[in-house]
């Protein structure tokens, strides 16, 4: 992704928030939506009279047009950097999530919503915590820590990704838009708990694979294979057969995932070799909803 790209993202339902912004709201305000009429002592503005509701009200009360106004929606990212998310294929997932993270937030200063990040591993590392912001920097910073993370040596602490379900306690209490990123080495139990910990916002879950994963070397000969989340590596004897078996099971984990979140009501993207911002976008759009 270049330096100004964004990612489109859509809102299918409607905020809450007082604030003015890009989304479509529930809030009656200063906007194009039309929303009814109220009397005026409800509606309080004399300017936005509606005369034959006026006329025809039986008990000479006035009436006024009322319409929604567009609101902003918080927006997060979840990240995943346990140690497993230090792989580097065809692709390298800690530098897609910087990336996707200043691409994000450029998207949400552009739109008018606060953006937060947090990352997980085993916990919430604080140290890499962003806040909800406006601020327009707020991606950048995310990403340089998220780079300065890449330089440094794998921590057996970071083996796992059990902080993810703690994540929520650090994210708006509004409902949020949120993206968990994450190449969803998780097992299924603790996937679901982080679903079910987010449910009062709409989750969208980016998983990062590799083509190295989907298509490993089906030539003979040996190879020593690294669990990047243990440190434990072990010799294996690379054939056509367990080739075929782990790209099998590749397609299985997407598979099982992609159940997994419809389940919950969330969504799925699958991001191979690194993101493609137009791909996020078109899963918008395949989703309907609108802006």
């Amino acid at each position: 992704m270049a330096g100004t790209e964004e990612i489109d993202y859509r809102i299918r339902w409607r905020g809450h928030d007082a604030h003015p912004g890009a989304h479509r709201s529930r809030v009656a305000g200063s906007g194009e939506e039309f929303r009814g009429v109220v009397p005026l002592a409800e509606g309080r503005d004399a300017r936005r009279i509606d005369l034959r509701a006026s006329v025809t009200d039986p008990w000479g009360r006035p009436w006024v047009r009322e319409f929604r106004q567009r609101s902003r929606v918080p927006v997060a990212l979840l990240a995943d950097v346990s140690n497993s998310m230090r792989f580097a294929g065809h692709g390298d997932r800690l530098a897609t999530c910087a990336r996707f993270a200043r691409a994000l937030a450029r998207a949400a200063s552009r739109n008018g919503d606060p953006f937060a990040f947090v990352a997980c591993d085993r916990g919430v590392r604080r140290e890499l915590l962003l806040p909800a912001t406006l601020a327009r920097h707020g991606g950048e910073t995310a990403a340089r820590r998220l780079e300065a993370l890449r330089a440094e040596a794998p921590r057996p602490e970071g083996a796992g990704a059990q902080g993810l379900e703690q994540a929520v306690r650090w994210l708006p209490r509004q409902r949020s838009l949120v993206f968990v990123l994450s190449d969803l080495y998780l097992e299924a139990d603790l996937l679901e708990r982080v679903l079910r910990s987010l449910a009062a916002h709409e989750r969208v879950l980016l998983l990062l694979a590799d083509s190295a994963e989907r298509q490993p070397p089906a030539r003979w000969g040996l190879a020593r294979l690294a669990d990047l989340e243990t440190g434990r590596d072990r010799l294996l004897l690379l054939r056509p057969a367990l080739a075929r078996r782990m790209a099998a099971r590749q397609a299985e984990r997407v598979e099982r995932c992609t159940r997994l979140a419809r389940r919950h009501g969330a969504s799925l993207l699958v991001a191979e070799d690194g993101l493609d911002p137009a791909a996020v976008a078109r899963h918008f759009l395949g989703r309907g909803g609108g802006a």
